[in-house]
């Protein structure tokens, strides 16, 4: 890893936490857990960065490198997955710590939160060709922000610009919304179940990655997560009957399925990339809607209570 890299991340960390201080004094509510937390995130997410990438690769890394695997420092030898749980479990121990409910700062977090993937992503341009897609012979393309260029002016898809304007896109949505406020813990949920669907398309499109065989393992985990969330919002639902309560999960199931065969089909069938990707973002947009039922379902009982 290169400074560039560190201070981007450096320069990320002090923007979100800003923002951070900055939303929690709007909200009357005190910055301490906000100070505390930046310290605590930083050695968690690197931590948990590098714990999942040995646990998830540990038939290969154990045998080969042993407990140095855990001390290595190797831009691709890290989970951005694990990272990322480990700046949540950072900020939700700084909550507790300093006695601040802990949904409700990670709910004010959560926009701030998604502003830090999209940097980090971002910072992956100082990667090599860890933040890259495929090479691109597109005239149109064969430029800065949709591609990057290597010392042989050969041009790679800049996966990690597509990462990190979606991510940024995901912050002002949740910044600006308000709704979500209503149910302890949304925004959080909300703007990790965006994060991961945005991520499902970008870890496909990544020329490097974790993987086990053609699965892409930061993929397959972004998809588990996504299907937890809605677990988790149906069961919130006071819906009667088990299948008019729980059908968004069959359906969440079934579009993993879908994307677990595009990606199958992208290596082996001899069909125009186009057409996947359109299929699999087709299949995204449907589990974002399942997403929003679930979300209104929610909101509506929270207002016949409220009525009530």
């Amino acid at each position: 890893m290169n400074q560039a890299y560190f201070i981007t991340m450096a320069v990320t960390a002090a923007l979100g936490t800003g923002w951070l201080m900055l939303r929690l004094q709007r909200r009357g509510m005190k910055m301490a857990p906000a100070i505390l937390g930046l310290v605590l995130s930083v050695i968690l997410g690197w931590a948990l960065a590098k714990l999942f990438y040995v646990a998830l690769l540990f038939h290969r890394v154990w045998p080969r490198f042993g407990w140095e695997a855990f001390t290595r420092v190797k831009s691709t030898e890290f989970s951005f997955f694990g990272g990322c749980v480990g700046v949540i479990l950072g900020m939700a121990l700084a909550a507790r710590l300093t006695k601040t409910h802990v949904k409700q700062f990670l709910s004010v977090f959560a926009p701030c939160g998604a502003l830090m993937v999209a940097g980090a992503r971002y910072a992956e341009r100082y990667l090599g060709m860890l933040g890259v897609g495929s090479l691109t012979d597109v005239p149109a393309l064969c430029r800065f922000p949709f591609a990057v260029s290597n010392e042989w002016q050969e041009w790679f898809m800049a996966v990690f610009m597509l990462a990190a304007l979606l991510a940024l896109a995901i912050s002002l949505v949740f910044a600006l919304r308000k709704k979500e406020g209503w149910i302890p813990g949304l925004f959080l949920e909300r703007t990790a179940f965006y994060l991961c669907l945005s991520q499902i398309l970008c870890e496909s499109l990544r020329a490097q990655g974790l993987k086990w065989g053609f699965v892409r393992v930061e993929q397959l985990l972004c998809a588990v997560t996504l299907v937890g969330l809605l677990l988790y919002s149906c069961l919130q639902s006071e819906e009667r009957g088990l299948w008019n309560r729980f059908w968004p999960i069959a359906g969440a199931l079934a579009c993993i399925g879908a994307i677990v065969g595009v990606e199958f089909a992208l290596d082996r069938i001899d069909l125009s990339p186009y057409f996947w990707y359109a299929l699999m973002i087709l299949t995204l947009f449907v589990l974002g809607w399942l997403e929003c039922f679930c979300t209104r379902r929610r909101f509506e009982q929270v207002q016949h209570q409220y009525r009530g």
